[in-house]
């Protein structure tokens, strides 16, 4: 017979047991998984292109091809009926610049400046006309042996937003500290600003997620395309109408209030004419194809 101490030594480890031996124990959170396989890697995404700088110091930047909507939701504030919300398709990439053309840059290509506003080498031209423009384009071809061209209104509006789909590139309003409009009118939830009464040096404020500076404010953009109503389906490589009475223009400027800047929003000119109701607004930025 096993002495009575042994017993009681037995009986108070099985209640220690049964105690703290069925309790849970804490469990780590799952680790993510790693390929452990040294020879299997895991895909990279694809490789943009690099930015190109051309001959004249121009920077350019890559826009992949894809599809978003045009103009603008029912929902959108303060927007404008020729704004219809339609899906456009671009099937190819392109090559579109990081600011809007400097006075020097034109300075270089055309002999002249017309604008109103100088003094910084990096203020954008002004005062153009969709046909200088067109000349520009031809002599800059010649000169850097690329295929530049104003963007189509469809370009533009896709490079502008980016990926989004707010009025502007920034969301669902826009600040002064973010483009140069005039800040005595608000758009939304927005709060008034700076009204600078003139243009600002390109890459003043931030840029948008491919990299494009002041694609709200600051210069109204000339777009290749005669102004016309849209399509009421889904399109690819739109190039606009085949004739029309004004040529489009994008992006509102440094007189205009926020809502004239939204992605959406569409203006326009006559080919000859240099300015809208104020001088010193009109400008433009270029592109181009790489075969």
């Amino acid at each position: 017979m096993k002495p009575l101490w042994c017993l009681t030594i037995v009986a108070t480890a099985f209640a220690l047991i049964s105690v703290f031996g069925c309790q849970r124990q804490p469990v780590d959170p799952p680790k993510a998984q790693v390929n452990e396989n040294p020879q299997v890697q895991e895909k990279d995404p694809p490789k943009l292109p690099e930015p190109i700088t051309n001959s004249i110091g121009m920077k350019f930047v890559w826009i992949p091809p894809g599809s978003f909507m045009m103009g603008s939701p029912k929902e959108e504030k303060e927007r404008l009926p020729e704004e219809s919300h339609h899906k456009v398709t671009l099937t190819k990439g392109f090559y579109m610049g990081v600011y809007t053309v400097t006075q020097e840059e034109w300075q270089v290509v055309m002999g002249n400046n017309p604008s109103k506003f100088m003094g910084d080498k990096n203020l954008p031209v002004e005062r153009v006309s969709w046909d200088d423009c067109q000349g520009f384009v031809k002599k800059l071809r010649e000169k850097d042996k690329k295929q530049y061209r104003l963007p189509t209104e469809a370009e533009w509006e896709y490079a502008c937003r980016a990926g989004t789909i707010t009025p502007f590139h920034f969301g669902e309003t826009i600040s002064t500290d973010q483009a140069n409009y005039k800040g005595d009118y608000t758009y939304g939830d927005g709060k008034k600003g700076a009204y600078r009464k003139k243009t600002t040096p390109v890459g003043s404020f931030p840029a948008n997620a491919w990299g494009l500076h002041d694609m709200h404010g600051n210069v109204w953009q000339r777009c290749q395309d005669w102004y016309g109503d849209y399509p009421q389906k889904d399109v690819v490589d739109p190039q606009g109408p085949d004739k029309g009475e004004g040529r489009v223009l994008r992006g509102g400027s440094w007189v205009d209030a926020p809502v004239f800047c939204r992605s959406a929003y569409r203006g326009r000119l006559r080919p000859g004419i240099r300015d809208g109701i104020r001088d010193g607004t009109c400008g433009l930025r270029v592109c181009f194809f790489v075969d």
